[in-house]
């Protein structure tokens, strides 16, 4: 039921929510098209193939092999596993880029569907950190045919230059569509300096009794009042600067994708579809088993 529910709200959030120009994209949730594309200075290369891009996962398993004790036959069974040795997933910051602007993207907590991906094995453990990293990964899967693949390797990435879907929580900081609580701010301003007494009273104990009292607590206002004002200031002439990152309500999704947004609506569809299935399967089956338990 809930797989039901998860994948039908996350196709009609994607239908639902209007595509938009980063330039004139509303604060809040926001769906983008557009390029991927590095940050200057930037690079992100995967650790396993060591090939540019603006996204990886990568994950390294040995395969384990235990004693089946459930036979008892004279026959000895074995029964394997895979163990994760490493693993990791890329959270470095890359750009979107349409014919209006640019958008900064944070890939933390988003569910990524790459342009590549790729599992292949091999009989070594491979280090992440091996300077001849892309011939070992060349000979790792040229030794995938000889039979001892007790290690098995996966990498998943989106390429540079790759056309992108995201939907996710849009936000322009500086500029003057940026909204500004000031009341918040002070507040959090003065949280702040309470947690450096020692700043306070050198700052504002005038009259040196070791403690601030209430005149000077309202000096203690004024003064964060104008370093709000001061950093409002500075920030309304600042460039604008648009990002994408994941929502904080968690019920909304965070989506970056190589797929178009009716590719992926429709394969959420299907997927609740399939959870319908699944659902009234296993209710069968429960209701078939417990007849038989109950009957006999």
């Amino acid at each position: 039921l809930y797989w039901i529910f998860r994948f039908f709200h996350r196709s009609r959030m994607i239908d639902d929510t209007p595509t938009s120009k980063i330039r004139s994209a509303h604060q809040g949730c926001g769906e983008l098209e557009g390029e991927g594309r590095l940050m200057k200075g930037m690079q992100i290369i995967s650790p396993l193939s060591k090939q540019q891009c603006l996204w990886f996962q990568y994950k390294i398993e040995k395969k384990v092999r235990e004693l089946d004790i459930g036979h008892h036959d004279s026959h000895s069974h074995t029964k394997t596993s895979w163990e994760t040795m490493d693993s990791g997933t890329s959270d470095n910051l890359f750009l979107l880029k349409d014919d209006t602007g640019i958008c900064v993207i944070d890939p933390e907590g988003a569910t990524v569907t790459p342009s590549f991906s790729k599992t292949w094995y091999g009989d070594r453990q491979f280090s992440v950190t091996d300077i001849n990293s892309v011939s070992a990964v060349m000979s790792l899967q040229t030794n995938s045919l000889s039979g001892r693949n007790n290690y098995r390797y996966t990498e998943k990435r989106i390429d540079v230059g790759r056309e992108l879907y995201v939907l996710g929580r849009f936000k322009s900081i500086g500029g003057r569509r940026e909204k500004l609580d000031k009341n918040s701010e002070v507040r959090d301003l003065l949280a702040k300096w309470k947690t450096k007494p020692d700043m306070l009273l050198a700052r504002f104990d005038e009259n040196g009794d070791g403690e601030i009292d209430i005149d000077e607590w309202q000096k203690v206002m004024a003064a964060a009042d104008q370093e709000v004002e001061k950093s409002f200031s500075e920030r309304l002439v600042q460039p604008e600067v648009h990002t994408l990152s994941k929502p904080i309500d968690s019920r909304r999704p965070f989506i970056i994708s190589v797929e178009d947004q009716e590719t992926i609506s429709n394969k959420y569809r299907w997927y609740s579809r399939g959870s319908i299935f699944a659902f009234f399967a296993c209710g069968i089956s429960f209701v078939w088993v417990l007849g038989i338990r109950l009957a006999s």
